[in-house]
């Protein structure tokens, strides 16, 4: 498995595990906000294992999404830095895997 594969399959599920973090019961977060964050995750995760190189190209602009409420958490809301940072490091390292992954699987196949 190439390390690039790897590394977005690894942050995505940090991200993915991150928004199920807020299930613990200490934020006293409503359940309704944490399926409407994890479940979207859901969907790519066919087209990442199968190397669908669509898929790698617009889960970065997902990522952009989890980028920004990890940066307003991680700012705006001291009890939720934890998660803020832990989704903010993933969603980045997510986007710029997936992005040259996708370079990746597109040279691969001109060669």
């Amino acid at each position: 498995m190439h390390s690039l594969k790897t590394s977005s399959l690894a942050s995505w599920l940090i991200l993915f595990l991150a928004q199920l973090g807020l299930l613990w019961p200490a934020y006293e977060i409503d359940h309704y906000w944490i399926l409407l964050l994890a479940i979207p995750l859901l969907f790519p995760l066919r087209g990442l294992l199968t190397d669908q190189r669509y898929t790698y190209r617009w889960i970065g602009f997902m990522t952009l999404f989890y980028f920004c409420i990890g940066i307003s958490e991680l700012v705006s809301n001291p009890q939720l830095r934890t998660y803020g940072f832990a989704t903010t490091l993933a969603s980045t390292s997510l986007f710029l895997s997936s992005i040259y992954y996708a370079r990746y699987l597109g040279s691969a196949k001109a060669d």
